[in-house]
């Protein structure tokens, strides 16, 4: 009985040093992917998508999978870890998705102005587990993601998760004249994202009950780096037709005459021109009205 028991114990110690000895490490095959799933003003959610590979003929357990994102001098800009233990199929290879919160200043700040991407290093420290039985591993690669379209589709939009970034503050008139007069529509445009670009242009028509009644332009130029928030500026629009206009409306308003401006926003970001149409409305107080009028 003795024999019999030292005879199990050799067998149990062989079977167990020989699985240590024959456990492979696994190993991380490729960044699979790395892609935009929504930029805020606050943070950026990115998702890794990574292929883990068991190079074992049976399964294991996948304990630990941490994820680092470094920006090109190595300081970490986001992390995320593996939620629960993953099993992996015997000689399979399988994918793991990680979403990552990156604060979006930095980040946008990150973008090369050459290529208009976002270069990082992924590194990542693992475990994988098998009869009690641990290995380690880590990796790291490189990896560059496009994001122009992004960009090209937020920074014109003057749009930051619902909130309009164009604030209309005041209208009024600058001059007057019989058959043409200039209106002023002052405003506050915010950069809640921190980028850095050329407000160029803003050519717009200017309607009032669904009539033309002039065109303008921005006053001046305005321009944004990561350190401006907002900036005033100003659209002038010559006036004309304004006396068919105010038949149309006439009797209908109270205090103030409503209109609406319809352009398209040229925007010059990281040496790329991007435009978009905008519209925004307002209104001109009624004594201005009057003296336009008269």
């Amino acid at each position: 009985m003795k024999l019999k028991s030292i005879f199990v114990a050799v067998l149990v110690t062989m079977l167990f040093g020989g699985c240590r000895f024959f456990f492979k490490t696994p190993t991380v095959e490729k960044i699979q992917d790395l892609k935009v799933q929504s930029i805020s003003v606050d943070h950026t959610l990115l998702v890794v998508s990574i292929i883990v590979h068991n190079p074992n003929s049976y399964n294991i357990r996948l304990s630990k999978l941490d994820l680092d994102l470094l920006n090109m001098n190595r300081e970490r800009v986001g992390m995320a870890v593996l939620q629960k233990d993953i099993e992996l199929p015997g000689k399979k290879s399988i994918n793991l998705d990680f979403t990552v919160r990156i604060q979006t200043r930095p980040l946008i700040q990150m973008v090369s102005s050459i290529n208009h991407d976002l270069q990082f290093f992924i590194s990542g420290k693992g475990e994988g587990k098998a009869m009690g039985i641990s290995k380690k591993f880590d990796f790291e690669e490189s990896y560059c993601l496009e994001i122009k379209d992004h960009l090209m589709h937020i920074i014109p939009s003057l749009n930051a998760g619902g909130q309009d970034l164009f604030k209309l503050t005041r209208t009024y008139v600058d001059n007057y004249g019989l058959s043409k007069s200039m209106l002023n529509a002052e405003f506050i445009l915010l950069n809640p994202y921190g980028f850095s670009f050329n407000l160029k242009g803003f050519p717009a028509e200017i309607f009032i009950n669904g009539k033309k009644v002039g065109s303008g332009n921005l006053k001046s130029q305005l321009n944004f780096n990561e350190d401006v928030f907002y900036k005033d500026g100003s659209m002038v629009f010559e006036l004309s037709n304004l006396k068919s206009a105010f038949g149309a409306v006439k009797g209908v308003f109270k205090g103030e005459v409503k209109y609406t401006v319809k352009g398209t926003i040229l925007i010059d970001a990281m040496g790329l021109d991007m435009s978009t149409p905008y519209e925004y409305e307002g209104s001109i107080p009624l004594s201005m009205w009057d003296l336009l009028l008269n």
